[in-house]
């Protein structure tokens, strides 16, 4: 087993500041993906990419775990009557880790970079929602402008993907340089990134304006931090217990049983909120352009068993089209589409599919068939395949890569594909669900489904304009009535991580959404 190594020494701050502890302790995460392109929180859109994100970077406002908002590199903020406009007071002690200031022309450059073209913003753009403007009202204050009120603004500001960038760094580095050695200001510095291999972090010795509600202040007592990619499940918990990492993200379920049986580790689970892991629909191609298809397919699905068979109790089934944990859930999602297979067998009759002696239904000389390339899960997928197989689908599921994901989403060459999305704001719908957000050369979004409806539009519009809470979760309730009423996503399971570590350390924390792991308050455990 690797060596703890915590040797603490005890130094005063510059200026008389406070005491703070600093240690040389090293910790490896194990990851289980390898593809990353990018850690520009500004251009992400990938969970994976914002486990390396969230440690380099802070947010205007802080979020916990369970989303409650907090300070963080604004001290305060008000709301206009109108609320067109936020303006906050910035804390005047923050550097970025080139050694160059926070202040408002950082906060101005990175909302005003995101919103242009040339940057390709694949989350923070819509994330940012209606953004107008920022104006700098003085070195360390600013507001913030939307074209029209924008409910989840304050909610907004503390997501990962709105993290200050240092505007020096992107200037000299650009686009892409910075999204391939990316400079922030929070608890750890990059120093390295072997692609396909691992990232490599180290400590921010400066860093001493973490939120208040950490139990830790000052610098992290870990010095080096290492997120390793090993993309098989079995690979990464042998690692775990051979000691060459200290923490594993998604570990099996059966691991998780029988290390929170043990005392050599402590075991994590978090429920993420936002869009739960899911299948959309292809609505402009092939079967499921009829809705009556679509319905049946879902209807085919035993969701409580897949759920029950694949995760062992640790992750629910899911029937909405935002997860239960997520602010504004309507609780009539849960009616919709129970397994029901004559129910299913009756839609397809209804439109013209027939059975054949091969077990598919055909219409016209052409077979039920359907084509699902799954970058996750690939064995949910199949467990898909295998319970519509029972009303004669023919699904052809294919394990890609996230290169091939993308390539067959430009090209309009799928049937459906499995989207999750980690969010503590139901505004997270507009990003599979708004028109704007259908794939076009060159512009990669979420639109998936292909789904283009105005009233949808309007509706999600209107939700992020809501005045009250009462009117947003009304109509959030309607557009997620919408959206099961035309089938065109498939709730499969929640999203659930499933963290194990070693008892060894303590102080791993989940990010807001529980999904990702903070390094910062990690410790030897006493």
């Amino acid at each position: 087993m690797r060596k703890l190594v915590l040797a603490t020494a005890v130094a005063g701050l510059l200026a008389g500041g406070p005491a703070v502890q600093a240690s040389d302790l090293e910790i490896v995460l194990a990851e289980d993906r390898v593809d990353h392109r990018t850690f520009d929180p500004r251009v992400t859109q990938s969970r994976h990419e914002e486990q390396v994100i969230v440690q380099i970077f802070d947010q205007l406002l802080s979020a916990d775990e369970n989303g409650n908002r907090h300070p963080g590199l604004a001290k305060s903020w008000q709301v206009s009557d109108d609320k067109l406009s936020y303006t906050f007071q910035l804390r005047d002690d923050v550097t970025f880790h080139d050694g160059t200031p926070f202040n408002a022309e950082a906060v101005k450059f990175t909302f005003d970079t995101i919103v242009d073209p040339e940057l390709g913003s694949q989350g923070a753009v819509d994330i940012i929602g209606p953004y107008a403007s920022t104006e700098v009202l003085g070195e360390h204050e600013v507001r913030v402008n939307y074209s029209r009120p924008y409910g989840a603004a304050l909610g907004a500001f503390a997501e990962t993907e709105l993290s200050i960038v240092s505007p020096t760094a992107v200037k000299e580095k650009g686009n892409n340089g910075f999204a391939q050695s990316p400079v922030g200001t929070g608890p750890f510095k990059f120093v390295s990134w072997e692609k396909g291999k691992q990232i490599d972090l180290e400590r921010n010795d400066d860093y001493n304006w973490a939120p208040a509600w950490m139990s830790h202040q000052g610098p992290s007592q870990v010095s080096r931090a290492t997120v390793r990619f090993i993309p098989d499940a079995s690979t990464r918990v042998a690692a775990l217990e051979a000691g060459e990492v200290e923490a594993s993200e998604l570990v099996p379920a059966l691991d998780m049983r029988r290390f929170a049986a043990g005392d050599e580790f402590t075991t994590m689970v978090g429920n993420a909120a936002g869009l739960p892991f899911a299948a959309l629909f292809n609505t402009s191609r092939g079967v499921f352009v009829d809705k009556a298809v679509r319905q049946a397919f879902m209807h085919a699905v035993d969701r409580p068993t897949l759920a029950a068979n694949l995760f062992f109790g640790f992750a629910d089934p899911a029937y909405g089209p935002i997860s239960a944990s997520t602010p504004s859930y309507w609780s009539g999602n849960d009616a919709y589409y129970p397994f029901d297979l004559d129910k299913a067998n009756a839609l397809l009759d209804e439109a013209g599919w027939k059975m054949g002696d091969d077990g598919i239904r055909h219409k016209d000389g052409q077979p039920l068939s359907v084509y699902f390339p799954a970058l996750l899960e690939p064995d949910t997928a199949v467990a898909v395949q295998a319970d519509v197989r029972r009303v004669g689908f023919d699904v052809n599921v294919e394990n890609v890569m996230k290169a091939r994901q993308d390539e067959l989403i430009f090209a309009n060459g799928y049937d459906m594909l499995v989207i999750r999305w980690v969010s503590n704001d139901p505004g997270v719908l507009s990003i599979p669900f708004h028109s704007r957000n259908i794939v076009e050369p060159g512009k990669f979004k979420f639109n998936w489904a292909r789904y283009a409806d105005a009233g949808m539009d309007q509706m999600l519009e209107d939700a992020e304009s809501a005045a009250t809470a009462e009117a947003r979760d009304e109509l959030y309730a309607a557009i997620q009535k919408q959206i099961m009423d035309e089938g065109i996503f498939l709730p499969i399971h929640n999203q659930v991580q499933t963290i194990a570590h070693t008892s060894e350390l303590t102080g791993f924390r989940l990010a807001a959404g529980q999904w990702q792991v903070r390094f910062y308050e990690v410790k030897k455990a006493e």
